[in-house]
């Protein structure tokens, strides 16, 4: 009797002890939280969500700084051996896929041929883009940039226009104005580039935002149960395409439940995915949240991707992270973007162009957004080693690990 009373006695505090951890590691959750997230009330009315790290204000500098830096370290490599580089492009792919992506291979050995120096200190280059940081400057206030969620309106994200028709205007500027193919078609490339980067941002910590909506209480974050129905809703009213106005409609008339009926369709979808293609992975381990899960991949722990897969052609999860080469996803990345500049020096019909730059976006733009929630993932666990290698994998320059 003695000794089941004492079993029962170490059980309670054990359960105690385990509970107190939890609480521990929720409240440093919690206030990793608070200090990446703002929420904006007018009279307690909950006006706007925003993220602390996402500010106004668009300098272009960090694009070209970026491109400048890997064209020059791909021109390095090539110079040593093209055939080397060749064959070190296909290894990067065949960890994760069944061949190099058509023409990837030719389009960064296209590189070559930019003489580096001169188009990044092309007088008329520079200027430019100069002219084309100033007027997206001028309008980024207009396109609620900074905002992540909006809860109280249902037309606000709706109602701003997207950057593209600025966009638009400067690529014919650029082809009235520089005549030389490779000023062209990095100005080019860069002004859809920045544009894109820019934009995304917000989509990106809008998905580190989800996370915690998931796996915390709407009070534990601040929040009544209507005002994270409507975080939801505003987050993925921001996802509507500015044509699909039937959509807006569907939003506007079920704005309570609207995000929520959205986001658990994804996960039903993509949890049905999981169990058709289990058998593809020798194990599966820890669920992180709603898009990412541990598996066993051709004998290598990887973190998959659930939501997103591994490209247009291909059903197949995503593969987010390798444990054991943490450069791996980063590289295969640096190379698909700058495919799509070297494509622009292919001599290729234009469909065929613009169908290989389609197929080398599908592998890699949507999965890196949604590993905005790995990042949130990894900072509710005050990782920050995590944190940042996910932040780096969204190749992009606005992207700052300053957390």
């Amino acid at each position: 009797m003695r000794t089941k009373l004492l079993m029962g006695v170490l059980l309670c505090l054990l359960s105690w002890s385990l509970g107190a951890a939890t609480d521990g590691d929720r409240a440093l959750a919690l206030s990793n939280f608070n200090k990446r997230f703002v929420l904006i009330r007018e009279n307690g009315k909950l006006m706007e969500v925003r993220d602390r790290f996402l500010t106004l204000g668009f300098k272009i500098r960090p694009v070209v700084s970026y491109y400048k830096s890997l064209l020059g370290s791909e021109q390095a490599m090539m110079s040593l051996s093209p055939e080397s580089y060749a064959a070190q492009i296909d290894k990067t792919f065949l960890a994760t896929y069944d061949a190099t992506p058509d023409y990837l291979t030719d389009s960064l050995l296209s590189l070559q041929t930019i003489d580096i120096d001169k188009v990044f200190s092309d007088p008329q280059f520079n200027d430019l883009l100069t002219k084309f940081e100033t007027k997206i400057d001028q309008q980024l206030a207009n396109i609620g940039l900074i905002t992540l969620a909006r809860p109280g309106d249902p037309n606000f994200f709706y109602q701003r226009q997207a950057l593209y028709q600025i966009v638009k205007a400067f690529l014919n500027l650029a082809k009235s104005q520089l005549g030389e193919i490779p000023v062209l078609n990095t100005a080019m490339f860069i002004i859809q580039e920045a544009e894109r980067m820019i934009r995304e941002r917000r989509t990106f910590h809008q998905n580190m935002l989800l996370h915690y909506l998931e796996n915390f209480k709407e009070e534990e974050l601040g929040l009544t149960h209507d005002e994270a129905n409507m975080i939801w809703s505003s987050i993925y009213e921001s996802r509507i395409p500015w044509y699909a106005f039937w959509e807006t409609d569907l939003a506007n008339q079920n704005w309570m439940k609207y995000g929520t009926d959205k986001f658990f369709q994804d996960i039903r979808l993509a949890n049905t995915r999981l169990r058709d293609q289990s058998s593809r992975y020798q194990e599966l381990g820890t669920r992180h949240n709603f898009a990412f899960q541990d598996a066993k991949f051709k004998d290598k722990k990887v973190i998959i991707n659930l939501f997103d897969a591994q490209d247009m052609f291909n059903s197949r999860q995503a593969i987010a992270y390798y444990y054991d080469k943490p450069s791996l996803v980063p590289r295969q990345r640096i190379l698909l973007q700058l495919g799509q500049l070297g494509l622009s020096f292919l001599s290729l019909p234009g469909f065929v162009k613009d169908f290989t730059q389609s197929y080398l976006k599908s592998m890699y733009e949507k999965q890196r957004l949604t590993e905005g929630a790995l990042v949130g993932y990894f900072e509710s666990k005050d990782d920050s080693v995590m944190a940042r290698q996910m932040n780096m994998q969204n190749v992009n320059p606005f992207e700052n690990y300053d957390f």
